[in-house]
């Protein structure tokens, strides 16, 4: 009987049993990346959304996601991630930026300059480029965010 099971196989009939185990959080992460680089960003929030369900406690995860979101431009889904991604460990610099980042997009100035200026607190090397962002900001002085963050 086992043969059976090895022709299925090597005909491509089924999948080989290494292939039948579920992915991992950090596989269906690494996943979400590589749709999101390729555009394919229904895909990458699908796939990052499973990666949560299975390790809800992966602020990687929660922060990946709010970054497809953001790349969707569903900018309060982004933050409720990012939020949830700073709930698991609040030392995520990049979760802060990429709420800023959401905050800006929904003409939320303040709020985004606070999440900026904590990334700067729990990550010093981000200083100079989270100081030259508030820069602009400043000198946008209108409240909206959105094309600001355009700008190289």
């Amino acid at each position: 009987m086992k043969i059976l099971p090895l022709v299925l196989v090597c005909a491509g009939l089924i999948a080989p049993a290494t292939a039948l185990r579920a992915d991992t959080p950090d596989e269906l992460i690494v996943r979400g990346e590589t749709q999101m680089q390729a555009q394919d960003i229904a895909g990458a929030i699908a796939t990052l959304t499973r990666a949560i369900e299975m390790a809800p406690e992966s602020s990687l995860a929660h922060t990946r996601l709010g970054g497809a979101y953001l790349l969707d431009q569903q900018y309060d889904a982004a933050i409720v991630q990012f939020q949830q991604a700073i709930s698991a460990d609040g030392n995520n610099a990049n979760a802060f930026v990429g709420m800023a980042v959401a905050y800006l997009h929904s003409d939320r100035v303040e709020l985004a300059k606070a999440a900026l200026l904590e990334a700067k607190r729990v990550d010093p090397s981000k200083a100079a480029s989270i100081n030259e962002t508030l820069e602009l900001i400043e000198q946008r002085g209108d409240g909206a965010g959105g094309p600001a963050m355009h700008q190289p």
